[in-house]
């Protein structure tokens, strides 16, 4: 139960830490770049993954177990976020900031406790266990890559101005090898 608000204010962070930094892309993995739902999507699931990592070190039994149980929790978030969003957006006809930041609380307590769920049910049989690997490692690669290659969906569209990705002022951004700090001037 700790690790709700130890991913909600970590995810909070994450939604500046890209401008913060300067606009430096290594920051892109974990931090949104745009306004689109799926960079949103990032801020549960990089924080729910350093939360499981911090949880990982007090397992010494099953570690296959536990992290098919991350994975599978993991999931629930994003699905959660994009249902919930989309639904009342089509519904009322827009965005309002609270219902997004109470979605978001809203789904990162429900993948909390899908884990709790997994890992003290005997409900993880092999199969599950295989899911669990499997949504994991598609997790990690999506939330690696899309960022910087965005497919042409509305997921990945920012609501301001319908680009995708990296923004361009980003990308034309110098950056001098000093890091990101650099490039944020005298």
């Amino acid at each position: 139960m700790l690790g709700i608000p130890f991913i909600m204010v970590s995810g909070s962070a994450l939604h500046f830490a890209f401008a913060w930094s300067g606009h430096w892309k290594p920051v892109a993995i974990v931090a949104a770049v745009n306004e689109s739902v799926w960079e949103h999507l990032k801020l549960a699931f990089w924080p729910g993954l350093s939360w499981a990592l911090l949880e990982s070190w007090s397992i010494r039994s099953d570690a296959w177990r536990f992290w098919a149980a991350k994975g599978l929790a993991l999931i629930v978030a994003p699905l959660l976020i994009v249902f919930l969003f989309y639904g009342y957006t089509n519904f009322i006809g827009r965005n309002l900031l609270v219902l997004d930041i109470a979605i978001f609380g809203i789904s990162v307590a429900c993948s909390q406790l899908t884990s709790i769920w997994l890992l003290q049910s005997q409900a993880l049989g092999d199969t599950l266990r295989r899911i669990g690997i499997v949504t994991l490692v598609s997790q990690l690669a999506a939330f690696s890559t899309f960022t910087y290659f965005p497919p042409p969906f509305s997921l990945f569209e920012d609501s301001r101005n319908g680009m995708r990705g990296i923004p361009a002022e980003a990308e034309a951004r110098p950056m001098n090898h000093a890091g990101p700090r650099a490039a944020l001037g005298p």
